[in-house]
């Protein structure tokens, strides 16, 4: 008789399961060191990153939902750390841009996640270190393929 499945060996699982614990940490963190949740430090890095945009933009890139994005935006818009104004090509449409006070909050939650990253890399050794973007580029790849499939079928 064959090894009894465990869903603990499998790498969605683990993936996931890091994926969780991660956002866990950063909910904790980010919340008692600058009373921010994950998902409007996930916005403010995009927004940070690309200058202006669109919430549909941040659920594009970030693949979160709309709603915990609606309501991560209205907070910021309130906190002032974005602001918004009427899409110039679509009315209906809100951009969003970072504030000054919101490009603060960014920098010092850069700072928390550009630590956390050194303490995962430093765990690899230097070959890992390389390999592992390779590996989670193809990783991607594969996932993204096998969506296409679905959407296809």
């Amino acid at each position: 008789m064959g090894k009894k499945f465990d869903i603990r060996d499998r790498l969605g699982y683990r993936v996931q399961n890091l994926a969780n614990k991660m956002i866990l940490w950063g909910t904790r963190t980010y919340a008692q060191e600058l009373d921010v949740g994950v998902q409007e430090w996930r916005i403010l890095a995009v927004l940070a990153r690309k200058g202006h945009g669109t919430a549909s933009d941040v659920c594009d890139l970030t693949m979160m939902d709309k709603g915990n994005v609606s309501r991560a935006v209205k907070n910021l818009v309130k906190e002032g750390r974005l602001k918004e104004k009427t899409d110039r090509n679509d009315k209906r449409s809100m951009t969003l841009a970072v504030t000054p006070k919101g490009f603060e909050i960014y920098k010092s939650l850069k700072k928390i996640s550009d630590a956390r990253e050194r303490k995962f890399m430093a765990s690899l050794t230097p070959a890992e270190q390389k390999a592992l973007p390779n590996i989670l580029t193809k990783l991607d790849s594969v996932i993204e393929d096998l969506l296409q499939e679905t959407e296809d079928a």
